[in-house]
């Protein structure tokens, strides 16, 4: 056979037909991608927030211990692909939730600040002692959680959270003339003592002393510190 006929035969074949006019770039444009659209940075954050509502309501209910990713996941009606999407593991997610839980403590205890406004110093302590016991006791297994270990770093939500419940300690002390050397500190101090009592009351450590009379015991701690302070 004649090599040219062939060459000339080749060449005519490879010509587009005068149906076939659209680039390939077009062409290419033009399909339909795969698989779900990716969401924008609201979308991502709007997940987020239902799953701590969620975490939330399951801690409320059975602790830091009934938080799993299974059981978020049932209860959101999504797979539990979603919440290692969303969050890295369990603890960031518990976090959140714990800087939640902050959050509403703080308004609890500005709550009551608003309504001792005008008290002695050791009235306006006494009244945010009582509301931190009422608090805990109101949200026992929320208020648990915030102590429980952590391996990573607090969230920049939690460490701010954490500085202002701290602001409305410190704010009581300077207000009332507070002079010690260090109001920061004194804060802290007063709120472990507090703490640390309610915490050992509500857990049996205090021998005799149970939850029952944890206030009566911290009225007498505050009064005890506040004898103290310099003012």
């Amino acid at each position: 056979m004649n090599i040219d006929l062939i060459n000339t035969r080749r060449r005519r074949d490879l010509r587009p037909t005068p149906c076939d006019t659209t680039p390939p770039a077009t062409v290419a444009a033009a399909k339909v991608p795969r698989g779900r659209p990716r969401k924008d940075a609201l979308g991502r954050e709007a997940d987020q927030q239902a799953l701590v509502a969620v975490a939330t309501d399951i801690m409320r209910e059975a602790g830091a211990l009934g938080l799993t990713a299974r059981a978020v996941a049932a209860r959101a009606g999504t797979a539990v692909g979603s919440v290692y999407a969303s969050f890295p593991n369990l603890e960031a997610l518990r976090l959140e939730v714990n800087t939640a839980t902050m959050s509403l403590l703080r308004d609890t205890l500005a709550a009551a600040l608003t309504q001792s406004a005008g008290q002695s110093l050791q009235d306006r302590l006494s009244g945010l002692a009582d509301a931190y016991i009422g608090f805990a006791d109101n949200n026992s297994t929320l208020w648990a959680a915030l102590f429980e270990p952590r391996t990573v770093p607090a969230p920049p939500a939690m460490v701010e959270q954490t500085v202002a419940l701290f602001a409305l300690l410190e704010g009581v002390l300077s207000e009332a003339g507070c002079t010690a050397p260090d109001v920061p500190a004194l804060g802290r101090a007063l709120w472990a003592a507090v703490h640390g009592t309610v915490f050992l009351a509500v857990h049996g450590n205090l021998g005799p002393i149970g939850r029952e009379e944890a206030a009566a015991v911290v009225h007498t701690l505050v009064t005890a510190i506040v004898g103290g302070i310099p003012q």
